[in-house]
């Protein structure tokens, strides 16, 4: 199979790091239990990658990072929740801080806008109408959100209020400004 070329140099990139960093590899957490007990949850913003452990301080094996559009917990039982559950029940995290982020495109995106640029990339129309009239969420999952704060706020309480999170879990929402790297409280 010939890998397009963003996937060919990630795979160089990685053969590389293997061989440079096999004395390192020794150093790594040994498991999967994040240190501080700390569960993250952000946007997948590719901005974010190395600059938020960087500005939250975190190593590797401190936290357990949960990336999802928007930084967004919507569904009791979609992806973002079910890691969180996880997280909690298997990987012991006490703590949560949802870190949404300035300068976000899932902030005020539209759900027509969205579907649009999917089929200018390549989605067939009649198949992504057909989708959205036949799946009562889709419409919802493509919608973004007006605020910021107030995304961040909601996602709290989702994660706060779930039937299967302990309630001695702390929940905390965050912004953090993509240019300074500065973390402002969400009043929740």
């Amino acid at each position: 199979m010939a890998y397009p070329r963003s996937v060919q140099g990630v795979l160089a990139r990685n053969q590389a790091f293997v061989e440079k960093d096999r004395a390192a590899a020794a150093e790594r957490p040994a498991t999967g239990r994040p240190a501080l007990g700390l569960a993250v949850v952000a946007c997948m913003d590719a901005r974010l990658a190395r600059m938020l452990p960087e500005a939250l301080g975190l190593d590797d094996g401190d936290a357990v990072f949960v990336q999802v559009a928007g930084a967004s917990v919507r569904e009791p039982y979609g992806e973002a929740m079910r890691s969180l559950l996880v997280a909690v029940g298997e990987l012991g995290v006490t703590d949560v801080m949802v870190v949404g982020h300035t300068d976000c495109g899932t902030c005020g995106m539209r759900a027509g806008h969205l579907v649009e640029a999917l089929v200018a990339a390549g989605c067939d129309r009649a198949r992504a109408e057909a989708e959205l009239a036949r799946e009562p969420r889709a419409a919802a999952t493509l919608e973004g959100f007006a605020c910021l704060e107030d995304e961040v706020a909601r996602s709290v309480a989702a994660v706060r209020a779930h039937p299967l999170m302990p309630e001695a879990v702390r929940v905390w929402g965050f912004t953090i400004d993509v240019a300074t790297g500065a973390l402002t409280p969400v009043d929740c």
